[in-house]
């Protein structure tokens, strides 16, 4: 885990690329558990899925950590950029874009996910209205049964 300077921000070249690698292979982690999110969404598997939104949020902490730390950088970034030299350029670019990309793809997929869970949920809801309007017709139908009649027989010839 890189750590960020004193002030909370990445301030050398080296450091900067070494917090760009770490976003990088975070949000690779977070599209990996993305993926397995989806997964266990369509299954309908809830204590794994939990466990998993777990490991997700550990990884948001982290992101947010290096995206504090990078902030300073990423509101000069243009200028920040002129101070590096080609391959450092080249690296730090190709970063940002795989940054991009991955987040992207979660966000997306995320999004996917909660659609999904949204019809699970209408689905679920209009089988709850349907079998509590049959519930109610057939209340409404029934016949009750007759109370039971109590003949007495009464012996007239003894």
């Amino acid at each position: 885990m890189t750590t960020c300077s004193q002030d909370n921000s990445a301030g050398s070249v080296r450091e900067v690329l070494a917090l760009l690698r770490e976003e990088a292979a975070l949000y690779e982690r977070l599209q990996v558990c993305a993926d397995r999110q989806r997964s266990l969404v369509a299954r309908d598997d809830l204590s794994p899925l939990l466990a998993l939104l777990a490991d997700r949020q550990a990884l948001s902490v982290e992101l947010t950590r290096i995206g504090e730390c990078l902030a300073p950088v990423r509101r000069n970034w243009r200028e920040y950029r002129k101070n590096l030299t080609e391959p450092e350029r080249e690296e730090a670019d190709e970063l940002v874009a795989c940054i991009e990309k991955r987040l992207r793809r979660a966000i997306e997929s995320d999004e996917e996910d909660v659609r999904l869970l949204q019809a699970r949920k209408q689905s679920v809801s209009q089988a709850l209205q349907a079998a509590h309007s049959t519930g109610q017709a057939l209340r409404a139908y029934r016949v009750p049964s007759p109370a039971p009649r109590r003949i007495d027989h009464v012996n007239e010839g003894t």
